[in-house]
């Protein structure tokens, strides 16, 4: 019974002391309409495109980076505990992808404001 309580112990330890985020988790930064409201329809759609193609290739990095930092968080608490302290975590990439993920809803604001059909 010893065991199990400490695995189960030694599990939540590890899992929270990271501070690295997978892409699902990382939420929109709010961005102004203001700048894409003065785009046409077909701009507003080229915008689009470029901002999904930017965000698959952000949160495939934040998710790369999630797993390498939770597996060098492993390592360090097995090999030594103090170490797992100083993981850095994703928070720039996470930043960037929390920007784009911001326009983008901007984007798609901008196009129900100027009712493009999507």
């Amino acid at each position: 019974m010893k065991k199990i309580i400490s695995v189960i112990f030694i599990f939540i330890v590890l899992a929270g002391c990271s501070s690295a985020q997978k892409a699902s988790e990382v939420n929109a930064v709010r961005v102004s309409v203001a700048p894409y409201l003065q785009m046409d329809c077909k701009a507003l759609a080229t915008e689009q495109n470029s901002l999904l193609t930017e965000a698959r290739s952000l949160g495939a990095q934040v998710d790369s980076e999630y797993n390498e930092d939770k597996g060098a968080e492993l390592v360090a608490w097995i090999l030594f505990a103090p170490a797992a302290f100083f993981i850095d975590g994703n928070a720039e990439s996470a930043g960037q992808l929390a920007s784009i993920k911001g326009q983008l809803e901007a984007v798609q604001e901008a196009q129900k404001i100027n009712e493009c059909v999507m």
